[in-house]
């Protein structure tokens, strides 16, 4: 009964939950440019009745739906940033439309976040107009600058301890129990300059760099049985010179490193600079290192943050997963998988702080990042619906005692 009751509230607010996500999408909201997001998140937890709303320092939004009684605390994550529209006329409709078609809320963040973001908001409302029982704190919130760094919730993870998180990133709604890091390293090159016609008075770094990007081929990888293997990815290459007939003096390459738990960063870098080390021509030198970047929030706050989301696993065994793949399961009236992510994602942050996360989130997550996103409606309502669900059984101490 307390399930059905759940389903038919979730339902009358369906018109509500969509409505607001097509809102957020109408809010452009790139990174350090969320403010007109985070206060449309604001006014909506207000109006939801939350019993308290606030901002911190780097701009994360913070709403609080306190316990009835004295449980567990729970945080639902997602973040406000979303990443470029690129070519707006490769879209088959106004990426900042928020255009309602065939079930469908469309355009720019409707999967990666904003779909996401909507039901999560929603999901404590609809736990209290049930009358579902919600033993703990429960913390929804909308973090900044996820897209370039993480910067939010490592913020977040300094300051509000709870005793889980569930962070909203698209997955179908199914259930993500980890997912492989990302590091971004800069292997630099440094010879001597000289006029390209006569290239033996000076020192060439690309030859140095060639000789690394072969080898880099050959490394061995490092499997996890659940995640898969690491990757390591050369990308951008970048020179101090302009000019075409002129040999650089230095160049680096950038690598995207896709991290599992048994290799640490530093035996990455160690491995790495050994590697750079054997690469070298006469002459030559260089150094690796993991790509730092300054970040200033819509707030004004500023930051400097290593490009490195930590991976994150959850072992199947955990509490956390098996009162949530029960919950979500009950839930839908189906057995709801535990998966993987592909992609990095802010659980990574949140676990390095010492919460334990886990994934959940309406929405196809290959549409993110593309000229095709959008997300189902009746996804949407069935995810909040599956939060409210969530956080009653998260904050029941008796859930986790069984």
């Amino acid at each position: 009964m307390t399930i059905d009751r759940l389903r038919e509230v979730a339902a009358s607010h369906r018109d509500r939950i969509a409505d607001f996500c097509s809102r957020l999408i109408q809010t452009p909201s790139l990174p350090g440019q969320e403010m007109q997001a985070a206060e449309l998140i604001m006014s909506e937890m207000k109006a939801l009745r939350y019993d308290d709303v606030w901002q911190d320092e780097v701009g994360n939004v913070i709403g609080l739906i306190k316990g009835d009684r004295s449980g567990k605390s729970v945080m639902l994550n997602t973040h406000m940033d979303h990443v470029d529209i690129g070519d707006r006329s490769s879209w088959d409709y106004d990426p900042y439309s928020g255009e309602i078609r065939d079930g469908y809320v469309c355009g720019r963040g409707a999967v990666d976040i904003k779909g996401p973001t909507s039901s999560q908001v929603y999901a404590p409302f609809l736990a209290r107009e049930a009358g579902l029982p919600i033993y703990g704190d429960v913390y929804v919130v909308g973090v900044v600058q996820e897209e370039v760094g993480g910067l939010g919730s490592i913020e977040l993870g300094k300051s509000l301890r709870v005793d889980c998180a569930i962070v909203g990133e698209p997955s179908s709604n199914t259930l993500r129990r980890g997912n492989r890091g990302r590091i971004e390293i800069i292997a630099i090159f440094r010879g001597r300059s000289c006029h390209a016609s006569m290239p033996d008075k000076g020192i060439n770094p690309h030859y140095s760099m060639a000789n690394f990007v072969a080898a880099l081929r050959h490394l061995d990888r490092v499997e996890d049985p659940f995640l898969g293997s690491e990757t390591f990815t050369p990308t951008l290459v970048y020179t101090d010179q302009t000019s075409s007939n002129v040999v650089p003096s230095e160049l680096r390459l950038h690598i995207d490193w896709r991290t599992v738990p048994q290799r640490s960063p530093d035996e990455i870098k160690e491995m790495l600079a050994s590697l750079l080390e054997k690469s070298l021509v006469d002459g030559a030198w260089g150094e690796i290192k993991v790509k730092d970047i300054t970040l200033t929030t819509y707030t004004g706050a500023t930051r400097n943050v290593p490009a490195h989301f930590p991976p994150f696993l959850i072992d199947e065994e955990n509490p956390l997963v098996r009162i949530a793949q029960e919950a979500l399961s009950e839930s839908f009236s189906r057995k709801v998988e535990v998966k993987r992510w592909d992609f990095a994602t802010d659980a990574g942050h949140l676990v390095a702080a010492g919460i334990p996360s886990i994934g959940f989130g309406p929405g196809d997550e290959t549409l993110a990042h593309t000229n095709q996103e959008r997300i189902s409606i009746e996804e949407m309502v069935e995810a909040s619906m599956a939060y409210a669900f969530l956080c009653h059984r998260l904050t029941n101490p008796v859930a986790w005692a069984s």
